[in-house]
């Protein structure tokens, strides 16, 4: 192949006409077969193959460890962080020292599953990602390498439902043999010569099969389908051979569904398909062995295995069964023959209830991971001689599809039979009595070791699982895994970057979810959602392996909400419909009564409930307690350590803390409605945000901007006057805190900034304290008064909820209230939770403005202590109206797909908003002016684009849109923004017609939108019970509360049914995605 262009490669498709550009090419780093010839060899068996023993240069390793360690962060999204230049750097110093390193766990998982990936021969990989890998890297016998492969058997078979499995022995180590597995497969058929020269079992075998029986193998009496023994070898030290026990192999005799005769054949096959001779090549490390596994394609077995000349060869035979006429070519025997025994193969195996699929199945299956490749990789290495099916081939669609061969890695490499180097005859390795006196310090140790690892490895496998929107739900998970790690073999992972497929490997799974909005999963637990949604509908069950299975759910929420912890209580349901079985029932933190404390008393409930269930003893809880974070109520240490010339990075800190990617916006735009200087605060904020086209705040309408807001310069000199030992405002800070063993280290919540930017940007001012706080703080009180007040509202969950709701209370107005509360700053701080962004929804499209956001907010403003206290102010609303044009708002984006504009743009719609719950829906019209060709008006798209935006001819051709409705709700007609963009939209027939409601129109009645649906209710019912419509709720929860009550009245009444009835068409709409809430606002 000549490729004088670098920038791409073009593949088309010849049955779709679809051309791909697969760019992956260009980080080709090995040589293929036809590199530097003038012949294609890409068409042999073996094309290209490792030499036994070969050495690889160390300014490879190098080159090759970092592409595979930049690779690897890639992935985790950790590239280019601290972790990963340590890394890269202790890589580098190791192969300087010894040529070589070790790769962690993780780093292995991911490269076996990237050479899987890269495999350009398998038509499997759509699954590559859920390759389990067992590491067997610290084995040191052939004995233990039977072991290893007997337990892989075991666990890939999984009674016929197979799994993809590898598992990794010891590496090529410079002066030292390899570790080999000498079979081809790890399950195979023997093949002896007949003194006549004919053959009995697979020809492919006969070698291997006379290496075995000069290895010491003994047989009774030879078959077609003896299976092979495995030939190991451990060190350079002479094979040895094991033979498999019968009870592990499973395999399946042949039959047909409509002949008889066929299982009178004795055919038979073995289900797993485990490669046992190719070299796992990874970062510049070489695996020599490394077998692996998938499953069957059914023309591997039907036409290559049993069909091939080469192999049984039973064409013929079936030919004759079916009496065929075989005298001439043209009555395509042959082509009967294959059919027949692939369906035969096909229907024993399913039959059986082992895992297979069909040639078209595989094929359909592979361009789906073709496609996605070239979407998400921009490029896909395949072999296409390989890849296409032996029988029905233009009738897939691997046929006609262009393809490029390149290869990458991590790859499995073909390499040189182990026992090309060897003698023909060898001697049996013979077990000789070792004398106590040789290394026995050394052999005693390795004990202790493997006794020690098999002690471990006894544990339960817990998996910790999180949804959060907020941040508090991955918090409370990381303080489980700290007590858990200890007791079991624990790992945490956030429910996005988890594989639900990975729950059959768990003994137990421990679940902490948030719920967002009304009832709807954080954005991080809507494809996990999704999949077990998936997995009922399917009427499947998660098929643990080790059991018993378990799992537990702790649920986050608050009881302002009516749907409180709706979706750990999802998750709940589910699990135990699909088959787990309850460690605990169902637990739910409230918000609003001391969620922390119920933490606790879960965190001690469900550790206790894991040690009884596996028989583990939990005598060490105050060691444990040591090692997780520490509780505020003790003693606290902290420090603040002076940095001199440094600098601070505001918004790499927040991206780092937050653990999103924070971008800057311009204020290009603001404006107020309504009065901001009342105490009611009846206004609304209305901003502009230049977002200077980044890619990370690219949106689709309906999605949330995440707003960070800062502390006031009045809060934060308020709250340094009542601390001791507060450092300069502008001095460069590290927060340091003790740890147990009495050691300072770095705060990990916030990394170093100056001390204004903690107060202003990290550190939250402004929420009500926790009750730990207070407790915290009744421990450095003076007075006994204040500190028996103090330990009060600590103590009993009513008095804080009471004090907490009436007073709103923040850290600040404590510190005033107790002053006798003598509290050092860095202590304080260090237990104070961390200031966290505001969520807004976005009110404009990309479409119209792609380089801006616009919000609108409504402004908070309240009175404590039933009207008698001092004012509230919200924190971020304060600070979006302090702010000026061409000030710079720190934000990063957040997709909202529950609710975004169907797909079916036919479909009707009716929008319901109350006060700033417009703001989605102004996104919406501005998104559906784009899409009909509509010209839309604005200040700020004239300055950018003219006098007025104007559409393409294409877009003006689209006009088949269903109708829009919408209610909208507000204070007074004054109030309400947009006004003159709603008549627009209606002039242009973009809306069908507007209804308002006033609650505070002076001379009129109270009006709701709820009221106005009501009175709308037969079009409102046949809209949704006949038309197909779809529902939009924006707004506060009660506002929504009462649209729900309102539309199951609707039609419960208009559609001539009961209650119950009605209720259960209202759920049916939710799960169909056509009734959408996107609420917030407990009051």
């Amino acid at each position: 192949m000549w490729l004088e262009d670098r920038h791409g490669i073009e593949l088309r498709n010849h049955t779709t006409g679809k051309v791909f550009v697969d760019k992956l090419f260009l980080k080709n780093t090995c040589e293929g077969p036809c590199s530097e010839q003038e012949v294609c060899a890409s068409s042999k068996m073996v094309s290209r193959q490792v030499p036994n023993n070969y050495k690889r240069p160390k300014e490879k390793v190098l080159q090759q460890a970092k592409e595979f360690l930049d690779g690897f962060f890639h992935s985790s999204k950790k590239f280019g962080s601290e972790e990963h230049i340590s890394r890269v750097l202790e890589v580098h110093k190791s192969i300087e020292d010894t040529s070589s390193y070790d790769l962690t766990y993780d780093e292995l998982v991911y490269g076996c599953g990237m050479a899987w990936r890269n495999a350009p021969r398998c038509v499997a990989r759509v699954q590559w990602s859920s390759l389990k890998v067992f590491d067997a890297r610290h084995v040191q016998t052939a004995q233990e390498m039977f072991h290893s492969i007997i337990e892989h058997i075991k666990y890939a078979t999984n009674q016929g439902r197979l799994r993809s499995t590898i598992t990794v022995f010891p590496p090529r180590t410079v002066g030292q043999s390899d570790f080999r597995v000498w079979n081809s497969q790890l399950i195979s058929y023997a093949g002896y010569r007949n003194p006549d020269g004919t053959i009995k079992g697979d020809p492919s075998n006969i070698q291997f099969t006379e290496l075995c029986l000069s290895l010491g193998w003994e047989i009774e009496q030879t078959t077609r389908f003896d299976i092979l023994p495995l030939v190991l070898q451990a060190k350079g030290l002479p094979p040895e051979i094991f033979v498999i026990p019968d009870d592990v192999v499973l395999q399946i005799s042949l039959s047909h569904p409509s002949f008889p005769w066929f299982e009178e054949l004795g055919l038979r096959w073995y289900a797993l398909p485990a490669v046992a001779n190719m070299l796992f090549d990874c970062g510049g490390i070489q695996f020599p062995a490394a077998p692996f596994n998938g499953w069957y394609m059914g023309t591997e077995i039907g036409s290559r295995d049993l069909c091939d000349p080469q192999r049984y060869d039973i064409s013929e035979t079936v030919a004759s069964k079916m009496e065929l006429d075989t005298s001439s070519h043209t009555t395509l025997w042959k082509d009967t023959v294959l059919l027949e025994v692939n369906k035969a193969v096909l229907y024993s195996y399913q039959k059986c209830g082992v895992t297979t699929w069909d040639h078209h199945t595989a094929s359909e299956s592979f361009m789906q991971f073709y496609e996605n490749e070239m979407k998400t990789r921009g490029g896909c290495p395949a072999d296409w001689i390989w890849l296409v099916p032996p029988m029905s081939s233009s009738t897939s669609p691997l046929f006609h599809q262009e393809m490029a061969l390149y290869f990458l890695k991590p790859s499995f490499e073909y390499q040189t039979p182990a026992w090309s180097n060897n003698p023909k005859k060898l001697a049996i390795k013979r077990s000789v009595k070792r004398t106590p006196k040789f290394r026995a310090v050394m052999i005693a140790a390795r004990l202790c070791c493997y006794l020690y690892r098999s002690c471990w490895l006894k544990r339960p496998k817990v998996v910790l699982l999180f949804a959060s929107q907020s941040g508090k739900a991955e918090n409370f998970a990381t303080k489980t895994f700290f007590k858990f790690k200890s007791l079991f073999q624990a790992k945490l992972y956030c429910m996005a970057d988890y594989d639900i497929n990975q729950l059959q490997d768990q003994q137990a799974t421990i679940v902490i979810a948030s719920t967002f909005g009304d009832g709807e999963s954080p954005s991080n637990g809507e494809e996990f959602k999704k999949s077990l949604i998936k997995i009922k509908q399917e009427n499947s069950k998660i098929r643990f392996v080790n059991k018993p299975s378990c799992f537990a759910v702790l649920g986050l929420g608050s009881t302002a909400y009516p749907n409180f912890c709706a979706y750990g209580k999802f998750v709940d349901n589910m699990f135990q419909e699909l088959g787990g079985t309850r460690l605990l029932t169902l637990h739910c933190a409230d918000e609003l009564s001391n969620q922390e404390k119920a933490f606790q008393t879960w965190l001690s409930d469900i550790t206790n409930a894991i040690c009884k269930q596996y028989l583990i003893r939990n005598e060490n809880n105050d060691l444990l307690n040591k090692e997780s974070p520490f509780d505020p109520s003790d003693t606290v240490s902290a420090r603040f350590s002076i940095i001199k010339g440094g600098k601070e990075d505001v918004l790499r800190t927040l991206s780092d803390v937050h653990l999103k990617e924070v971008s800057l916006a311009r204020v290009s735009g603001k404006s107020i409605i309504g009065d901001s200087s009342s105490s009611k605060g009846y206004a609304t904020i209305f901003l502009q945000l230049n977002t200077f086209n980044s890619e990370n705040l690219k949106y689709k309408p309906g999605d949330h901007l995440a707003v960070f807001p800062r502390n006031s310069q009045e809060i934060i000199q308020r709250f340094t006057l009542c601390l001791k030992n507060c450092p300069a405002t502008r001095s460069l800070v590290q927060l340091q805190v003790q740890n147990p063993n009495q050691k300072w280290e770095t705060w990990k919540k916030v990394s170093q900034c100056t001390f204004d930017t903690l107060l202003s940007r990290f550190v939250d001012l402004t929420s009500s304290p926790s009750q730990d706080i207070l407790r915290f703080l009744a421990s450095s009180a003076i007075d006994q008064t204040e500190k028996a007040q103090l330990n009060i509202l600590a103590e009993d969950s009513a008095s804080y909820k009471q004090w907490t709701s009436s007073s709103y209370a923040n850290i600040v107005d404590v510190l005033e209230e107790f002053p006798s509360v003598h509290v050092d700053a860095a202590a304080l701080i260090s237990v104070l939770p961390v200031l966290q962004p505001r969520f807004y929804s976005i009110s404009s499209s990309t479409a119209i403005v792609p380089t801006e956001i616009d919000l609108i907010a409504s402004l908070v403003r309240c009175r404590t202590q039933d009207a008698e206290g001092r004012v509230f102010k919200g924190l971020c609303t304060s600070y979006l109206e302090e702010i000026r044009r061409g000030d710079f708002v720190a934000c990063y984006f957040i997709s909202n797909p529950s609710f975004h504009l169907p797909l079916y743009t036919s479909k009707p719609m009716i929008w319901i908003a109350a006060g700033s719950g417009i703001a989605p829906f102004r996104g919406f019209w501005q998104q559906r002016c784009f899409e009909k060709g509509v010209p839309f008006h604005s200040t700020f798209i004239t300055k950018v684009w003219g006098k007025f935006w104007k559409p393409t001819v294409q877009q003006q051709a689209s006009n088949r849109y269903g109708s829009i409705y919408l209610y909208y709700g507000c204070k007074e007609k004054a109030l309400q923004p947009f006004a003159s963009e709603m008549d627009a939209m209606i002039h242009h027939k973009i809306i069908s017609r507007t209804f308002f409601a006033f609650s505070k129109e002076k001379g009129k009645n109270k009006c709701y939108v709820q009221d106005l649906l009501w009175k709308d209710g037969p079009r409102v019912s046949t809209q949704i019970l006949n038309e197909g419509a779809y529902v939009y709720v924006c707004g506060r929860l009660a506002m929504a509360a009462q649209v729900k009550k309102t539309i199951i009245k609707i039609i419960c009444q208009y559609g001539n049914i009961n209650q119950d009835e009605a209720e259960m068409v209202f759920k049916n709409l939710k799960a169909e995605g056509r009734y959408k809430t996107d609420v917030f606002g407990a009051n």
